[in-house]
């Protein structure tokens, strides 16, 4: 991509994505609870959209903690298509050693050991009832940090088939002298369907590393059928700190590849089905392009001098988002780059409309195109 169109792609990617916007809509964030235990809810920007779309669910425990940092690291990752949009559920767990830890362990009879009910009640309580209430796809991600990173440890490997993915950061593998990786041939599971599983440790001396040191050890010895695992180390980060770099990587590792174009060589729509086709193979679950897909892949075709690309993709984006504002907007300045007046015009008409609707918080950008295109 030459300077000249860079610059350009760039200032319209500005445009449509203000820097320093934030979400006005407030049924995006939704709190609720389940047998007293408070859950915390964040909907995809897109998902009063379209009244079809199913958007995978990543769970986060600690949320009091983790959910803020991990819904706004989710929404710019899918902006640019790196992960696909995702609803997202926290909570806090009501008694934290317990619920966490997979065995009891001497002096800690009534404190410990609770793994197992809870997943009952995650399983049960949690996904099933989010699966009723919302559209959510029938793909899971769970994140953990030190003793929740524990339990979504466990989760990999005793409950499969609860999770697509699960991401353990700093997690406390040293319970129960190394419980987990002591025993790691037996979650050797009949029809083990097939799990991603990421694990990172910060800069964190004595039992901590040295979990974490024997589990990698153990799952390089012993393979695990349709287990796929990644490791990573922050060096530069500390117990408390790992979790904003833990679970930016553990996505980005999860959905390696989930991005169809992301430099420059700019894909037709039949070709990003046949992508995501293929992807769907791999990861054993069919992925369908989110609003901020059609929207980054559409623009990028019509900015390499695609433009024919360009406008398909956007058009079947507000097909299938039919109030999106953003990908109303998007097309509109597809069709005034094709020299397609009337087309633009009515297409960012119809953006501006929807933008007041939804209170969008790229409504500032979308009056400037339609005042631009009527002048």
């Amino acid at each position: 991509m030459n300077t000249f169109r860079w610059l350009a792609y760039l200032s319209f990617v500005l445009l449509v994505f203000p820097l320093g916007a934030q979400a006005s809509e407030p049924e995006h964030e939704i709190e609720a609870t389940v047998q007293g235990v408070p859950l915390r809810i964040s909907l995809p920007e897109s998902y009063f959209h379209s009244d079809e779309f199913k958007y995978p669910l990543l769970v986060v425990f600690d949320g009091s903690n983790q959910h803020d940092h991990v819904q706004g690291n989710v929404r710019f990752l899918s902006t640019f298509a790196v992960i696909p949009e995702m609803i997202i559920v926290s909570l806090d767990a009501t008694s934290r050693l317990k619920d966490f830890s997979p065995t009891v362990i001497e002096g800690y009879e009534e404190r410990s050991g609770g793994a197992q009910q809870f997943s009952t009640f995650i399983q049960e309580e949690v996904l099933n009832n989010l699966a009723n209430q919302y559209r959510v796809a029938d793909y899971r991600v769970v994140s953990g940090h030190s003793l929740s990173g524990l339990f979504t440890s466990y989760l990999a490997l005793e409950k499969p088939y609860l999770f697509n993915a699960a991401i353990s950061i700093s997690p406390s593998l040293w319970w129960d002298n190394n419980y987990l990786s002591r025993n790691l041939e037996q979650f050797q599971i009949e029809d083990r369907p097939h799990v991603r599983w990421f694990l990172s440790i910060a800069n964190e001396p004595g039992e901590m590393a040295e979990g974490f040191n024997l589990m990698s050890n153990a799952l390089s010895a012993q393979s695990i059928t349709n287990l796929e695992w990644f490791t990573e180390s922050f060096e530069n980060e500390t117990h408390d700190t790992a979790p904003l770099y833990g679970n930016v990587e553990g996505l980005r590792q999860i959905f390696s590849g989930y991005n169809a174009v992301p430099n420059i060589e700019v894909k037709s729509l039949a070709t990003l089905r046949e992508f995501y086709q293929d992807l769907s193979e791999a990861f054993g679950f069919t992925f369908q392009m989110s609003a901020h897909q059609y929207n980054v892949y559409g623009l990028k075709a019509a900015y390499e001098g695609q433009l024919d690309w360009g406008i398909e993709i956007l058009e079947q984006g507000t097909e299938t988002f039919p109030r999106s504002d953003m990908l109303w907007d998007s097309l509109a300045t597809a069709y005034d780059m094709n020299r397609q007046t009337e087309a633009a015009m009515a297409a960012s008409t119809r953006a501006l409309q929807l933008a007041i609707a939804n209170n969008s918080k790229y409504l500032p950008a979308i009056r400037r195109q339609n005042e631009s295109l009527r002048d």
